[in-house]
């Protein structure tokens, strides 16, 4: 008989990694797990973990805690396996080797599967694949987005570079540089070390524009190696751009050196700082680089921020007069602005990144950026949607970071885009929004 299990923000439509998957239930570290590829089920998952899960085993997973937009869900997006988290603790008393489906686009585990629901399940799941599969051909041979909004990916492993290659992704939008350093935390300091994985990674992606956000640790990425003291909000706390001012010696000085000394052998760089606040941080860290750039006599890098705290955003008109570019965090900006913490299951229902407010701080911050000719790119959940890229779009972003697996939906529903409905939309998400409400408008509207 189907068990239904619920992602607790189902209702508002985020439901973590999207997609749908059948098959058997396993434990983390269960020894019974097959070889074959089974749905992973766990208390809850770290980034470090999530990116670490062999792929040619695990096809989804679904958790008891979690948030829908915690990192732990951005990393299995990137992967592209659909994920549900924060569907209560009942979930672990599933046996193992129990047949399910894992609807991530819903939020759903239907277990306890068999005869004809068993094969319903399968044959959505193979529908669901062969969609895709159109929908990557039509974007590739469509090549870059419509309507003048350009395409980039995020970046979890190295081994997606050459399927980056072949997708209709601009480049690298958005190269969390803490990830490449899961399980081997104790090279995060190490100059040569960050050096050797740009350079790799530059020449992998032939020449695309990549672009770096410096460490971003704290929140729900510690670093054990880094010896940091325990914060009672870590997200409010030593994070981000503060973290690397505070130890300039070894985190900003040895990753701008590697940088700058990839940039000089060839790779296509930017360089993103996380968790700005005030345009005081970004200039002194654009000063650090610039003199790192002149002793090096490497190239100029473009220099820009992560518009993810309020402040910021608020006073984005500031920070037009310094930076090269802008870069909306749509999960930490509504994070923020909502006062709910993205990794809190029991507020999960409360997160809802197309909310009235998000989207008027995103208008706000292109509208600015805009006259004073600065770009403007959002990452997050809600790029990786087709509806939220619609939305963004609309708000007047440049450019969106999307993971590799999601870029064909988007692009798509970005090439159903014309001036009328770009209006349309800008108008519903700054009056009402809603993520329920745009979702239903959005995809009438675009025939989604």
């Amino acid at each position: 008989m189907d068990r239904l299990f619920e992602n607790a923000a189902t209702h508002r439509g985020v439901s973590g990694t999207r997609g749908w998957v059948v098959a058997p239930l396993h434990g983390l570290n269960d020894p019974a797990a097959p070889q074959g590829r089974y749905i992973l089920v766990a208390h809850d998952l770290t980034p470090a973990d999530t990116a670490a899960l062999d792929l040619d085993r695990v096809a989804g997973f679904c958790t008891a805690s979690g948030g829908p937009t915690s990192h732990t869900v951005q990393v299995a997006h990137g992967l592209g396996i659909p994920a549900v988290v924060a569907a209560g603790t009942t979930v672990l008393e599933l046996p193992a080797g129990t047949v399910c489906a894992l609807d991530g686009d819903a939020g759903l585990l239907h277990a306890g599967l068999y005869g004809p629901d068993l094969q319903k399940a399968i044959a959505r799941e193979d529908a669901m694949a062969e969609r895709a599969r159109v929908r990557r051909e039509a974007a590739q041979a469509a090549g870059p987005a419509p309507g003048g909004v350009v395409l980039s990916t995020t970046f979890v492993k190295p081994a997606q570079a050459a399927e980056l290659t072949r997708s209709a992704a601009a480049g690298i939008g958005l190269l969390a540089t803490e990830l490449l350093f899961l399980g081997r935390e104790h090279e995060i300091t190490d100059e040569d070390a960050h050096y050797r994985a740009y350079l790799d990674l530059a020449r992998a992606v032939r020449g695309a524009e990549i672009t770096v956000r410096t460490l971003d640790i704290g929140g729900d990425k510690p670093v054990p190696a880094l010896n940091l003291p325990k914060e009672d909000n870590s997200f409010l706390g030593v994070r981000g751009i503060r973290l690397a001012l505070r130890r300039p010696d070894t985190l900003l000085i040895p990753q701008l050196r590697a940088l700058y000394r990839a940039a000089a052998d060839g790779a296509r760089l930017r360089i993103m700082f996380p968790m700005v606040t005030t345009v005081e941080e970004f200039t002194q860290a654009a000063a650090v680089a610039e003199k790192i750039c002149r002793e090096l006599a490497a190239p100029r890098i473009p220099l820009g921020v992560m518009v993810e705290v309020p402040a910021c955003a608020l006073a984005v008109d500031r920070f037009v007069e310094d930076v090269d570019f802008l870069s909306v965090g749509t999960n930490d900006l509504t994070q923020y602005l909502l006062a709910a913490s993205r990794t809190n299951p029991a507020l999960a229902r409360d997160i809802d990144p197309l909310h009235v407010a998000v989207n008027r701080t995103v208008a706000h911050v292109a509208d600015t950026a805009g006259p004073a000719g600065v770009p403007v790119s959002a990452c997050g959940g809600l790029a990786a949607s087709p509806v939220g890229a619609a939305v963004l779009a609309s708000l007047g972003v440049n450019s969106l970071t999307v993971t590799l697996p999601a870029i064909p939906a988007v692009h798509e529903a970005l090439s159903r885009l014309d001036d009328d409905s770009r209006q349309s939309i800008r108008h519903e998400a700054l009056t009402t929004g809603g993520t329920r409400h745009l979702t239903e408008h959005v995809t009438t509207l675009l025939g989604l």
